[in-house]
C-alpha cells in the first residue's frame, strides 16, 4: 500500500503500509494522559463515518428547507466528483455553498444544537473516544464549518477549542455568503498552519497526540509528539486490497429524522 509519510522537508511517498508508519488507534494507551493534549479529526476520526454529506444535509433540512435538501442531493454526484477528482477542499467548499448562503447565522446555529448532537453521538468511533477522553485538553481540527460542530463538540465531547473551517458571514444581513473565510477549507497543510498558529513553531509546545484518518491529516499529525490513525488493522487491510464502494447518499426524511445509507470518502 503506497501511504504519504512526513519528512523533515516535506510529504515523501513510499510503498509502506499505513500501520507500519502510525499507531493504529487501538494500540493507543490512554495511561498518563491526565496533563497531555491531543489533537484528533473528525469524520473518520472521531465518528465512524468519514463522510460528513448527511451533517451537511441535516444542516441544509433543518434551517434551509426541502428546496435546500433536495438541492444538495441533486448536486451530491459533483460533489463526489469533486471530492475525489479534483481535491477535498473544492468538493466540501461546494456542500459548504449550498448548504450555507442566505442562511442566517442564528438558524445554522439553531440546528447545529438542536439537530447535529443526536445523529454524532449516535456515530462516535468508540475506540477513538476511549482515547481522546482520556485527555486533559482536547482539540478539535476539521474541515467542516466550525460553527457547524462546535456545540457538539464543546457540550458532548469536552472539547476545548474546535479548529474547523470558517464561514463568510455578510455584515449588513448577518446571513452566510456560502463561501470560506481565507485560508479556505481547512484541509492538508491549512490543518498544519491552523495548529502551528495555536501552538507555536517551537517542538516542545507541540500537541502529544495528533489523531487522524486519511493523507490530508498526515500534515498535522506529524507536527505532534505522537501520531495515531483511527482505523483498525482489518479495515486497513480491506482499503488497501479492495476497491472503495461508493453509492449515492439514500437519506429518508420524516421531520428531520435521517438515515444514513452509504456514502464513502466525503
Amino acid at each position: 500500500m503506497v501511504v504519504e509519510t512526513i519528512s523533515g522537508v516535506g510529504v515523501e511517498k513510499k510503498n509502506t503500509r499505513m500501520e507500519d508508519v502510525f499507531e493504529v488507534i487501538q494500540n493507543c494507551s490512554t495511561e498518563g494522559r491526565e496533563h497531555q493534549t491531543v489533537v484528533a479529526d473528525l469524520d473518520g476520526t472521531l465518528l465512524r463515518s468519514r463522510s460528513s454529506f448527511p451533517y451537511f444535509f441535516l444542516v441544509a433540512f433543518e434551517a434551509g428547507g426541502y428546496f435546500r435538501a433536495a438541492a444538495l442531493l441533486f448536486v451530491a454526484p459533483l460533489i463526489w466528483f469533486l471530492y475525489h477528482l479534483v481535491s477535498e477542499g473544492a468538493g466540501i467548499e461546494l456542500m459548504i455553498y449550498i448548504t450555507f448562503v442566505g442562511l442566517r447565522v442564528k438558524d445554522i446555529e439553531g440546528a447545529a444544537l438542536a439537530v447535529l448532537p443526536k445523529f454524532y453521538t449516535e456515530d462516535i468511533h468508540s475506540h477513538t473516544w476511549r482515547v481522546f477522553s482520556s485527555f486533559d485538553k482536547r482539540y478539535l481540527l476539521t474541515a467542516n464549518p466550525r460553527i457547524m460542530v462546535e456545540p457538539f463538540a464543546k457540550d458532548f465531547l469536552g472539547v476545548d477549542e474546535v479548529l474547523g473551517s470558517e464561514i463568510e458571514v455578510s455584515p449588513t444581513t448577518g446571513r452566510a455568503t456560502g463561501f470560506v473565510l481565507p485560508p479556505g477549507v481547512l484541509v492538508g497543510v491549512h490543518k498544519e498552519k491552523r495548529l502551528k498558529k495555536v501552538f507555536g513553531y517551537e517542538a516542545e509546545a507541540a500537541p502529544d497526540v495528533g489523531l487522524g484518518d486519511r493523507p490530508t491529516d498526515y500534515p498535522f499529525m506529524s507536527l505532534c509528539k505522537v501520531i495515531s490513525c483511527a482505523m483498525s488493522l482489518e479495515v486497513l487491510e480491506l482499503i488497501s486490497t479492495s476497491l472503495e464502494c461508493v453509492m449515492t447518499p439514500q437519506v429518508l426524511t420524516t421531520w428531520g429524522c435521517v438515515s444514513r445509507s452509504c456514502w464513502h470518502g466525503t
